[in-house]
């Protein structure tokens, strides 16, 4: 995307390396709060997926709709997604105190769901709710002033809802952010990804137990295949050695950390439930807090 005005304040869209021979086109519609990707579908056609972050003042929704709906977008499949900011109506297992939409900015939404035929994918029968929470913001208020909103969405279009697919509220990890991931898989004839060749991860050298097992990898004595027959035999040897064993200790340390992971993020799953029903349960919220902080520190590391 660049260093223009498309990354700046608010919004981005990131592609892995197999999706970015596959983008067509990709623009801003709103500095800072909507930009657009269109992408070649691996089956055919194009697909347009719009970005936005709706500014938190309802005063400025209507605009924000308005321009959406007038934007130059190809329609059919289209998904626009985000944190909308608003929640109209009541949804399952939300609190009081989610704002309905005010009449203009209603007219607005309107206007633009019915240009895109765009339904919400977390009320659709064909796409299959993986979690049960609800809710995808938590102001982290105590008492009476705390409640719980699903501000963030996945607008699909009539192409994309007859596709069908799946859909989930992942775990939140509040030192992170106040808002949980949402995410959508969306079937279709995708080829499988290929497996990624193995690398040697260097953060392991930092830790020096598993530095001094490498090292004595290094220095061992077992056969190996040529890997540059202009190497000494030796260096070919510990070279594969220690490579061998590097990608095995990562895959240790990986598994050790994703058990961890899957631990607090059971009982951060548990405590999110329940607040649904009583955000305010300071005893639950403790539980969330120390469960949440002991993600950041596993996925901090994962990254260090």
């Amino acid at each position: 995307m660049g260093t223009s005005q498309r990354l700046s304040a608010g919004t981005t869209i990131l592609v892995d390396k197999s999706t970015a021979p596959l983008v067509k086109n990709h623009g801003t519609l709103s500095a800072g709060r909507a930009q657009y990707i269109t992408l070649q579908a691996p089956e055919g056609g194009i697909l347009t997926i719009v970005n936005i972050y709706a500014p938190i003042s309802s005063n400025d929704h209507a605009p924000l709709w308005r321009k959406l709906s007038q934007a130059d977008l190809a329609l059919g499949n289209i998904i626009v997604r985000g944190d909308f900011n608003h929640a109209k109506g009541k949804v399952r297992g939300e609190a009081s105190g989610t704002r309905r939409m005010l009449r203009r900015e209603a007219a607005a939404w309107h206007q633009m769901t019915s240009h895109y035929g765009l339904t919400d994918a977390w009320n659709l029968d064909s796409f299959r709710r993986m979690s049960r929470k609800d809710f995808t913001f938590d102001n982290g208020r105590a008492g009476p002033r705390s409640s719980v909103s699903r501000l963030d969405k996945f607008m699909v279009s009539q192409e994309i809802m007859e596709r069908g697919g799946r859909i989930e509220t992942a775990t939140s990890v509040r030192k992170l952010s106040d808002h949980s991931p949402l995410v959508m898989t969306v079937w279709g004839n995708h080829p499988p990804p290929e497996n990624p060749p193995h690398y040697f991860d260097i953060s392991l050298l930092a830790e020096e137990e598993l530095r001094k097992e490498m090292v004595a990898a290094w220095k061992g004595d077992q056969e190996s295949s040529p890997i540059n027959q202009g190497w000494p035999p030796w260096l070919e040897a510990a070279i594969q050695r220690v490579t061998s064993y590097n990608v095995r200790l990562a895959k240790d340390k990986r598994r050790a950390q994703g058990k961890h992971a899957r631990t607090h993020a059971k009982k951060v799953q548990l405590a999110e439930i329940q607040l649904q029903n009583n955000p305010a349960n300071m005893e639950v919220r403790e539980i969330l807090s120390d469960a949440q902080g002991k993600l950041a520190e596993i996925f901090q590391d994962s990254v260090a």
